[in-house]
């Protein structure tokens, strides 16, 4: 898949990512160390139901369902949801996955209202334009106390790519307007991950 330089917009056109992941590639996967330090961040998994938006081929997902939360796994590819299923039926009914557009509101409508204690969103936040809508979508899906899960790279320790990560003012702006917000470094350098809660 073509990748968008610097100065691109973010917006990848959903062919490039059915091919991405109907290849099978996926992103940097994601490791127990990293789900431990999330999920100490977040909402016990008992009886916690977890959104996961842009899903990829699952890896995160998957995880977050071992670790005991009630999963439903999200992306606009087919060919990432069929990955899912195919990969990780032992899971179910802990993982189920649904193809979505999450730019779609009356998809997104259809969830739920208070549906939701987590959503998560793992590499993904950076290439959705208008993140005003997003936050909005994701604050009417989640319960009151819920929280919402960004893990991105930052954009100043980046050298490269930096169209898929988040400057530090852009974090500012992601973390206003919820009632407390807090962010953790998964890695030294690395992944960050800023949670939200409503």
């Amino acid at each position: 898949m073509a990748t968008p330089d610097a100065s691109e917009p973010t917006t990848v056109p959903l062919a490039g990512w059915e091919s991405h992941f109907a290849d099978g590639e996926g992103f940097r996967a994601s490791d127990d160390p990293e789900l431990q330090l999330l999920t100490q961040q977040l909402p016990s998994a008992a009886g916690s139901r977890l959104l996961d938006v842009g899903c990829g081929l699952g890896g995160y997902a998957a995880g977050l369902a071992r670790w005991g939360y009630d999963v439903l796994a999200v992306d606009w590819a087919s060919s990432a949801v069929a990955a899912v299923r195919d990969r990780y039926q032992d899971l179910v009914p802990n993982l189920t996955a649904q193809r979505l557009d999450f730019t779609d509101e009356q998809a997104v409508g259809r969830l739920g209202a208070d549906a939701f204690d987590v959503v998560t969103m793992r590499l993904v936040y950076p290439f959705f334009t208008d993140k005003r809508k997003l936050a909005e979508r994701v604050r009417r899906l989640l319960r009151p106390g819920g929280a919402w899960a960004v893990t991105t790279p930052l954009a100043e320790r980046l050298s490269a790519r930096r169209y898929i990560a988040l400057s530090v003012g852009e974090v500012g702006e992601l973390m206003s307007g919820w009632d407390s917000g807090a962010w953790v470094d998964l890695e030294p350098g690395g992944l960050r991950c800023i949670v939200l809660r409503r």
